[in-house]
C-alpha cells in the first residue's frame, strides 16, 4: 500500500515537471509587468582610449618641457637599439637600417626630440650601407647639426649630433656629391621619417 502510494506521488511529480514550460537559455527574458518602466540594456563599455605613444618624437617636435632629463627617462622612451645609437654612440649594422634605401619624400627628424634634421631632397644612394645626405635641413653651416671630433676606433672622424638634444646621429665625410661634396652618414635608428612634403629650403 505504501509502495503504491509512493509510486503514485512520484508519477504525479514527474508529470508536473514534464508539463511545466521550459525556457531555453537563449530565450528572451520575460516581458515586464504592465506599468513598469521599460527595460534598458546594460551600458556598453566605452571605446578604449588610443594607446599612449611611448616616444612622442614619432608624432612631431617635442616641447622643451617634455624632453627627458635623465638616462633612465631616455631608456623608457627609446628602443634598445635607438638608445644604444643615440645616447651611447653605437652604430647600426650596415645595410640593415630602415631608411638606407627608402625614397619616400618627407622630412627626417631626430628620434629623440623630433627636431627636423634632413630633407628627402638631400638624400642620395651612397652605397655605404647607411642613409646619406648631402646637407642638413638648414644647410651645411646651419644650427640643427653639431659637429664634434671623434677619435674612437683608432680613427679621426667628424661626429654629427642633434644640436638640440645631443643625440648621436652618425658622421660626416668629404666624399659626397655636388653641390656640397659632403656625405652625412646617418644611422636609421637616430631618425624618423615624417612622410609629408618637406619644408621649403630657407
Amino acid at each position: 500500500m505504501v509502495v503504491t502510494l509512493r509510486k503514485t506521488l512520484a508519477a504525479a511529480a514527474l508529470a508536473a515537471c514534464l508539463l511545466m514550460p521550459m525556457s531555453p537559455s537563449w530565450a528572451a527574458p520575460p516581458a515586464p509587468p504592465k506599468g513598469a518602466p521599460p527595460m534598458t540594456s546594460a551600458p556598453k563599455p566605452s571605446d578604449p582610449k588610443p594607446s599612449t605613444v611611448k616616444n612622442p618624437a614619432l608624432l612631431g617636435r617635442v616641447s622643451d618641457e617634455e624632453l627627458p632629463q635623465t638616462e633612465a627617462e631616455w631608456r623608457k622612451r627609446l628602443t634598445d637599439q635607438q638608445y644604444r645609437v643615440t645616447r651611447q654612440k653605437a652604430t647600426d649594422r650596415a645595410f640593415t637600417g630602415e631608411y638606407t634605401d627608402t625614397e619616400t619624400a618627407g622630412t627626417y627628424r631626430c628620434i629623440c626630440c623630433g627636431e627636423p634634421l634632413f630633407r628627402s631632397d638631400e638624400k642620395f644612394h651612397s652605397g655605404c650601407g647607411w642613409p646619406s645626405f648631402t646637407a642638413p635641413i638648414d644647410g651645411v653651416k646651419g644650427t640643427t647639426i653639431a659637429e664634434l671630433e671623434d677619435r674612437s676606433h683608432f680613427m679621426i672622424r667628424t661626429e654629427v649630433t642633434c644640436r638640440r638634444c645631443g643625440s648621436h646621429l652618425g658622421h660626416v665625410f668629404n666624399d659626397g656629391p655636388p653641390p656640397t661634396g659632403l656625405r652625412y652618414c646617418i644611422n636609421s635608428s637616430s631618425i624618423t621619417l615624417d612622410a609629408k612634403p618637406p619644408a621649403k629650403k630657407p
